[in-house]
């Protein structure tokens, strides 16, 4: 064979089985220990054994050099298994070329091993590759000029073998780092998303959790134990609030997409039940709650405590935007066109600039001190879920606006 055609023969021989093994690494996306072992080891033996049944020496009179790469291999990899049975092997195998010289080539290979011990522990890969076709090489050398072979023609050929050795084995352990570092990465961004996940679900259900809690405190702080009107407005209230905390619990345990539980409802008397429960807190920072709703049955096909998180959720922030220093009011209006529901809320609050306004959707974007950014990506994801959308309008220090449209099944 020419020198070029064997190199061509080597690099398919030796990168089958490195491919195969990249392959299932990136199929699987794994890196369980057990078996990446067994499946380096298949590797490194299918590699020995390719090179041996197929390929040759680049030089008939030099011993096989390339050969050794499936033990470089074991050792870049750290798999004692191979180490020591290809060890092994290579010393039965060149004991055919050097029969005279067992002793040296035990030696050698012994060399190798505590050469990987003291320059893998400092994590010094490359200088291991050096050292290890260096004194392979080296070896070789001594050895041939014993069995009095053509000097100086059988040197440059066994140091062109060791710098053919040498290279393989920097591209090997270049691609496997790289496409291990690869998946490595794929499995870190996954692992990130799925952190984020987690972390937007625990963001929501605590963002989402506050509304009805402080609304229970709310009626709790007014809670006359001694009046018995009380009992019979404000129980009723505080069990509604504590059922729809017990809700979102389930999604917090459920850690998924919010499930929407639709069924025929009277979205008026959904508004009236929110603005009941919200009107103590307009009464508490002086805002004038004002509902004008169309004066007959709306009915459409939702979930009745989703759309309430919505509007508790939207008329919370009204009352949060306006000034405690400033005469407030909030709007609630209805209208219908072409067979939809437009529900608008209108604030006199602060409002909100052009740049705020084009971030309001994105999650975790909030200007709250103590917000978490979510209120409004979760309302939007509840009014998608009902075939909806929900727009929002605004000017700085005059107003905002938020429209929620939603299908209707009877009016």
């Amino acid at each position: 064979m020419k020198i070029f055609d064997i190199m061509i023969l080597d690099a398919i021989l030796i990168s089958l089985p490195l491919t195969i093994y990249l392959l299932y690494l990136a199929y699987t996306k794994t890196f369980n220990k057990k078996e990446n072992d067994l499946l380096i080891v298949v590797t490194i033996f299918s590699i020995l054994y390719l090179l041996l049944k197929y390929t040759a020496p680049l030089y008939e009179n030099i011993p096989f050099l390339i050969i050794n790469i499936s033990l470089l291999v074991a050792y870049l990899k750290k798999s004692k298994i191979s180490i020591i049975t290809i060890s092994i092997f290579m010393i039965f195998y060149y004991y055919n070329y050097y029969q005279n010289f067992l002793p040296i080539i035990i030696l050698e290979y012994l060399l190798y091993y505590l050469f990987y011990l003291r320059l893998f522990k400092e994590l010094k890969t490359h200088t291991f590759i050096l050292t290890f076709t260096t004194l392979k090489v080296t070896i070789t050398i001594i050895l041939l000029s014993y069995l009095n072979y053509s000097f100086p023609v059988y040197i440059i050929e066994t140091i062109i073998e060791g710098i053919y050795l040498y290279a393989v084995a920097l591209i090997i352990i270049t691609l496997l780092n790289k496409t291990e570092d690869v998946l490595k990465l794929h499995m870190n961004i996954k692992e990130i998303k799925q952190n984020e996940q987690i972390h937007t679900s625990l963001f929501q259900i605590t963002h989402e959790i506050k509304n009805p809690i402080a609304v229970c405190k709310g009626y709790l702080d007014m809670f006359d134990k001694d009046n018995p009107k009380h009992f019979q407005k404000y129980i009723p209230i505080l069990k509604d609030e504590i059922n729809r905390t017990l809700l979102l619990l389930e999604d917090f345990l459920a850690m998924n997409k919010v499930k929407i539980n639709k069924d025929i409802i009277d979205i008026n008397l959904l508004i009236e039940e929110v603005t009941k429960n919200i009107d103590m807190l307009c009464h508490k920072n002086n805002i004038k709650l004002t509902t004008n709703t169309i004066d007959d049955d709306i009915y459409i096909d939702a979930d009745y405590n989703r759309l309430t998180q919505v509007f508790i959720n939207l008329l919370k922030n009204s009352v949060e935007a306006i000034p405690k220093d400033k005469k407030g009011s909030i709007n609630i209006n209805e209208k219908i066109k072409d067979k939809k529901l437009i529900i608008t809320i209108e604030d006199n609050g602060k409002g909100m600039s052009k740049e705020l306004l084009e971030k309001i959707k994105e999650p975790f974007y909030t200007t709250k001190t103590k917000g978490t950014g979510l209120g409004v990506s979760l309302s939007e994801q509840i009014i998608k879920a009902h075939d909806g959308h929900i727009d929002y309008e605004s000017k700085e220090n005059k107003y905002t606006k938020v429209t929620i449209t939603l299908p209707i099944t009877q009016y």
